[in-house]
């Protein structure tokens, strides 16, 4: 049986990394711009090089598919292509590439009674429109064409417009629905991006849960004055109180280990060093594998924003741009995984995810499970990001082991 090539694993990665390069950094491939559906492209010319069928949707989720000998269900891996603002080349990518290789493994031995097919994902991140997942959830339904047309990003494009710009059709959005009953089961491939493996030492997680995310867009509206003429008794700081509420997401995430709570985007407005802050708009990120633990949390951080703007004598108000719960895995595709691992004489721990992952929403329709790879020092979303091709050619042999297992009549 032919294995996984760790040299043709790191030949797409590098092909990747020139595309979306930023000049301050990273790499900017944000969902519906111009280098975000080069890669794509990249992507579908990879598979039609090695006989698959290849197609993109009205949203921009891209395919491949490897005909089976027999009129069975889809077998189905993938991730993203998309990446944050100066992000790293790995979060999806390295995924997407995966499934590629395991498309090759599986074409060059002549294929399953299966159908595979192979997806990479439209906007994952939530970056640029403050919600994750955008293309697995207009596949599976959770989103419709009204939302594209809710969701903007920091210039007020709406994800309609921004499809519609790099030859998308959302109105159409009807047309990329799936029938999930057409998929027997569905794995992807994703770096850890936290430090767990490396602490461990494993060479792989096999993932039961993946976190939950609630994401909040607060505004603190103050007043702004002179810095000079205002004494401090007077002043309505926004900044001041945005701080202070800063201060008590950390706290209170604090209290138990698998909850984190972030705040990473923050604009002040005048943005004068001479005045005293009249607004500022923040981005709360609330993530846990527990649902009540998750909800408790981000209502409490409301709480504290309408006190602490109280205690100031300036106003706040609250936007929901997001909210996932946390999703277990299906125990039986996490039973193949781990088998498939132990055959392969691979070290592994099963492991909860803090980040939010597109197969959150696959699991909510078909049996869906997740391999981690250690990525170095943890670091993820950031420019350093980095995965072994090594390990992750790994992973692809366990995901091929267990793709030939379900051929085989392991029950999923």
């Amino acid at each position: 049986m032919t294995r996984a090539d760790a040299g043709r694993i790191a030949a797409h990665l590098e092909e990747l990394s020139r595309i979306g390069d930023d000049p301050r950094g990273g790499f900017s491939r944000l969902v519906y711009t111009e280098p975000e559906r080069r890669a794509h492209a990249a992507f579908r010319g990879w598979l039609d090089g090695y006989g698959l069928q290849t197609s993109t949707d009205s949203v921009g989720n891209s395919f491949g598919v490897l005909p089976g000998s027999e009129d069975l269900p889809y077998l189905m891996s993938g991730s993203h292509l998309d990446s944050v603002y100066q992000g790293g080349n790995f979060d999806g990518a390295a995924g997407v590439v995966a499934a590629v290789e395991i498309a090759r493994i599986l074409a060059e031995d002549g294929g399953l009674r299966h159908p595979f097919r192979v997806v990479a994902f439209a906007g994952e991140e939530g970056a640029r429109f403050g919600a994750p997942c955008i293309g697995s959830r207009l596949m599976t339904g959770a989103f419709s064409e009204d939302t594209l047309r809710q969701l903007t990003d920091r210039d007020d494009v709406t994800a309609w417009d921004a499809a519609r710009s790099v030859g998308l059709k959302p109105e159409a959005t009807h047309l990329a629905r799936w029938d999930p009953a057409a998929v027997a089961c569905f794995v992807e491939i994703h770096i850890e991006q936290g430090r767990v493996l490396e602490a461990r030492d494993r060479q792989l997680g096999v993932v039961h849960t993946i976190g939950g995310s609630t994401r909040v867009e607060l505004t603190f509206e103050g007043r702004a004055d002179h810095s000079g003429a205002t004494p401090m008794w007077l002043r309505r700081d926004a900044l001041a109180a945005a701080g202070e509420f800063i201060g008590a997401v950390e706290r209170r995430a604090q209290r138990h280990a698998t909850t984190v709570a972030t705040v990473g985007t923050l604009e002040v407005q005048p943005g004068s060093l001479t005045t005293v802050p009249g607004r500022v708009v923040l981005g709360l990120d609330v993530r846990d594998i527990d649902s009540e633990r998750q909800r408790e949390l981000t209502e409490t951080l409301l709480d504290d924003a309408l006190r602490i703007a109280s205690g100031r004598e300036i106003q706040v108000t609250a936007r929901q741009l997001s909210d996932q719960s946390p999703v277990v895995l299906h125990g039986s595709v996490q039973n193949v995984l781990a088998a498939a691992a132990t055959r392969q004489e691979l070290s592994f721990i099963s492991m909860a995810s803090g980040a939010s992952h597109d197969s959150a929403h696959i699991a909510k329709q078909v049996p869906t499970g997740m391999v981690f790879v250690p990525c170095r020092e943890g670091i993820s979303h950031a420019p350093e990001e980095h995965a072994e091709p090594e390990h992750l050619a790994q992973a692809v042999d366990v995901v091929v082991d267990a793709f030939r297992a379900i051929d085989a009549g392991a029950s999923v």
